[in-house]
C-alpha cells in the first residue's frame, strides 16, 4: 500500500478543501477622467454652433442679394430693411474726411445733401454725395438709390464707388463727372453735340427698361440729372427716386405722385398710375430743352410749358421760331424737324401714343446722319471724333428689333 502525502505548506494560496482561499482580483477599468469629458462635449457644441452660423450666413446672403421683396398691392419690387449688401468698396466716415479733405470743396447740392468733391489713395476723383440731416431726401431713398445702383452698370449711367453706412453719416460714392451737368452746357453745345448727349441718355435710359431685370424707371430724367464726363460723355445720374417694376408684364403701377415739374408726365400726375413711357415723356421735355434753349416752364403772365410753346410757334410753320438762336443757323432744317418731332411724340398726353425708347434711339441716329452730312457738305465740322464713335457703338441691347415709322405728324400735347 502506497501512501501519498500532499504538503500544503509553502502554498499560501490554497485552503485545506482544495480551493483557493485568496483569489486574485480581476482588473479595473479604466475611468475617463472629469477633464477629458468636458473637453469633448466643449468640442461637440462648438461644431455644431459652427454649421449653425454657416447655415445662417448663407440664408442670410442669399436673402439680401434678392435685395427687395414683393409688394403686391403695388407690382414693384419694395425695399428691405436689410443692411445694405454691396460688391462695392465700403468707406469710414473718417475716410471720407481725408478724402474731401475735410468737406472743403462743393460740387452741388440736391434733395439728397452736398455733393463734395474727392480724391481716392491712388489719385482717382470722385464725388460725394453725403445725406444731410435737413434733407428733404432721407435715409429710405439712400438705400433705393445704393441698392439701385449695385446691380446697374452702364456706360450711360454713372458709376457708383461705394459707400458710407455709419449711423449718423449715409453717403454714397459716385465716380467724378469733371463737366457737371447738361443743364449747365445748354448754351455751349452745336446741335450735332446736342444730338450726341441725347444719343448717350436715351441708351442709358433703354438699359434700364430692357437691360435690367426686373425693369427701372427713373423717375426724375431731367437736364440737371445728366452729367458729362471730361470727354463730354453723357451719363443719367441720381436714382433715389427710381422704381423697379416686379416684372415686364407690367405696363403700369399705382404709386405717389414724384419728380421734378415740369418734367413729369401728366397721364402719371392724374391718375397716380406710372409706366415706362412715364421717363419717356421726361426725356422728351428735356430735348425740347437742348433744342429751344427754354426752361421746362416758361415764365410770363401765365406760365407755359415748353412743349405748348412750341406748338404755339409752330403755327406759323418756321422752325427757326422754335430753334435756340446762339445755334445762329449751323443746324440742318431736316434734322432739327425730326428731333422736334420726336420731342412732341414723347410729350404726348396719353403713355400709349409716345414711342418706345428703341424706337426713339433709331430716329436720333437717323438725325444725327442728317446733321453731320450737313456739316459735311458746309464743310463745318463741330463734332469731335471721341464723341462720335462713342454714338457709332451704341447698340440697341438685346431688345426684339421694332419696325419704325416715320414720325412726321406732329401730335403734341393740344389740352394743359
Amino acid at each position: 500500500m502506497v501512501i501519498i502525502s500532499c504538503r500544503l505548506d509553502g502554498n499560501p494560496h490554497l485552503c485545506s478543501n482544495g480551493t483557493s482561499c485568496n483569489v486574485m482580483p480581476a482588473p479595473k477599468k479604466k475611468k475617463i477622467s472629469t477633464p477629458v469629458i468636458v473637453i469633448l462635449c466643449l468640442v461637440t457644441v462648438l461644431i455644431f454652433l459652427t454649421v449653425i452660423a454657416i447655415v445662417w450666413r448663407v440664408r442670410k446672403t442669399q436673402g439680401l442679394r434678392k435685395g427687395s421683396s414683393v409688394d403686391s398691392q403695388n407690382g414693384f419690387a419694395k425695399q428691405t430693411d436689410n443692411a445694405l449688401q454691396f460688391e462695392n468698396r465700403q468707406f469710414t466716415y473718417m475716410e471720407l474726411h481725408n478724402i474731401t479733405n475735410n468737406f472743403q470743396k462743393i460740387l452741388g447740392k440736391g434733395g439728397f445733401g452736398f455733393v463734395f468733391h474727392g480724391h481716392l489713395e491712388d489719385g482717382t476723383q470722385v464725388a460725394v454725395k453725403m445725406l444731410s440731416q435737413s434733407s428733404s431726401q432721407g435715409t429710405k431713398e439712400f438705400h433705393a438709390e445704393a441698392q439701385h445702383m449695385t446691380r446697374v452698370h452702364h456706360r450711360n449711367l454713372v458709376s457708383l464707388v461705394g459707400y458710407c453706412n455709419e449711423a449718423n453719416h449715409l453717403a454714397l460714392v459716385y465716380e467724378f463727372m469733371s463737366q457737371g451737368t447738361l443743364q449747365d452746357h445748354l448754351q455751349d453745345h452745336s446741335s450735332e453735340t446736342i444730338l450726341v448727349h441725347l444719343l448717350n441718355c436715351i441708351a442709358g435710359l433703354e438699359y434700364l427698361q430692357k437691360g435690367c431685370i426686373p425693369p427701372l424707371v427713373h423717375r426724375d430724367v431731367k437736364s440737371g440729372n445728366i452729367l458729362l464726363s471730361e470727354t463730354l460723355e453723357a451719363k443719367i445720374a441720381d436714382f433715389g427716386l427710381s422704381k423697379a417694376f416686379l416684372s415686364e408684364a407690367n405696363s403700369h403701377v399705382s404709386t405717389v405722385v414724384v419728380g421734378t415739374p415740369g418734367y413729369l408726365d401728366p397721364e402719371y400726375c392724374n391718375t397716380f398710375q406710372l409706366s415706362e413711357k412715364s421717363d419717356m415723356y421726361s426725356f422728351g421735355v428735356v430735348l425740347l430743352e437742348l433744342i429751344t434753349g427754354l426752361p421746362p416752364i416758361i415764365s410770363g403772365t401765365e406760365n407755359v410749358h415748353l412743349a405748348q410753346w412750341v406748338l404755339q410757334r409752330l403755327d406759323k410753320g418756321k422752325i427757326e421760331d422754335v430753334v435756340d438762336p446762339r445755334l445762329e443757323g449751323e443746324y440742318d432744317i431736316n434734322s432739327v424737324w425730326k428731333c422736334v418731332d420726336i420731342a412732341l411724340n414723347c410729350t404726348t398726353q396719353t403713355s400709349q401714343q409716345r414711342p418706345t425708347m428703341t424706337e426713339v434711339l433709331m430716329q436720333l441716329k437717323e438725325s444725327l446722319e442728317l446733321q453731320n452730312s450737313y456739316y459735311n457738305t458746309t464743310g463745318t465740322i463741330t463734332c469731335s471724333e471721341n464723341l462720335y464713335s462713342e454714338v457709332s457703338e451704341v447698340s440697341l441691347n438685346s431688345a426684339p428689333e421694332i419696325g419704325v415709322s416715320r414720325m412726321t405728324e406732329i401730335s403734341g400735347p393740344t389740352a394743359r
